[in-house]
């Protein structure tokens, strides 16, 4: 889970809806304004650099030329408060723009693009919203919009993919939330750490490789950390904070300096 910078205007389209039905429901707007649906799908996806804001996998589009017409986007809108907590005459969580997220699936959709990597039969293999559901956790877990600046929660098993809090980065005062956020989300479903153990033999690799050609492994930490930390046309490489612990120090610098959380 990396910092999301939400942008502080909210999409038009949403505005203009909530301030005509105040008290509307989620599911009653997606079906009633796909323009303004569309408008915050596109809001979400670019404040996030394309990203699950839970798991970090890059968020795929289905393309019906190549992968049929019954193929669906591995995206959809998460409110991060439930929306049950809404009260008649009260906040309406349905429609608050700083409660809704963009997240990939979490495992649980067979028709997604790529279902081979994102789609799992196990239960125990879902991620993201779809363990944390309804439930009223938000005050257990971290919200990715009020994450301390520049600072790294999160480590991982190199051997496995497995996700752990840093307890030397992570401050002192979030760490039970960190905890609860990898149990409540699943974080360590198996599906994720296959995927985030592919990205750290990559990364082992492209270090081997350079190092065989005879470079020295301080310019092949720099070079990679602005290689695959920065983001080419607004869009962030999948499971940045995997990549962000393997690079370290080197890591931190491309960060700070090219202000990226």
């Amino acid at each position: 889970m990396k910092r999301i910078y939400k942008r502080a205007e909210e999409p038009c389209y949403l505005k203009r809806y909530r301030e005509k039905y105040p008290l509307e429901t989620w599911d009653r707007f997606h079906r009633d304004d796909r323009r303004a649906y569309a408008q915050i799908k596109e809001a979400l996806l670019e404040d996030q650099h394309y990203l699950c804001a839970y798991c970090e996998i890059d968020i795929k589009f289905a393309d019906e030329d190549v992968d049929g017409p019954n193929v669906i986007d591995d995206f959809r809108v998460e409110h991060f408060f439930p929306k049950s907590l809404t009260e008649d005459g009260k906040h309406n969580y349905h429609l608050d723009w700083w409660n809704m997220l963009g997240v990939c699936h979490g495992g649980s959709q067979a028709l997604v693009v790529n279902p081979q990597e994102r789609y799992s039969r196990l239960k125990s293999d879902r991620s993201c919203d779809v363990p944390k559901s309804d439930k009223p956790i938000a005050d257990k877990i971290l919200n990715p919009l009020k994450l301390p600046k520049r600072k790294r929660i999160y480590r991982y098993r190199e051997t496995s993919g497995f996700m752990l809090v840093d307890e030397e980065t992570c401050p002192e005062d979030l760490l039970e939330k960190a905890k609860n956020t990898i149990h409540e989300l699943n974080l360590n479903a198996p599906r994720l750490m296959r995927l985030r153990k592919a990205v750290i033999d990559k990364l082992d690799e492209w270090v081997m490789n350079e190092q065989a050609n005879g470079r020295e492994l301080d310019e092949i930490m720099r070079e990679m950390a602005e290689m695959y930390l920065c983001p080419y046309e607004n869009k962030s490489l999948p499971f940045f904070s995997v990549m962000r612990w393997y690079l370290g120090s080197y890591a931190e610098s491309i960060i700070k300096n090219n202000n990226i959380l």
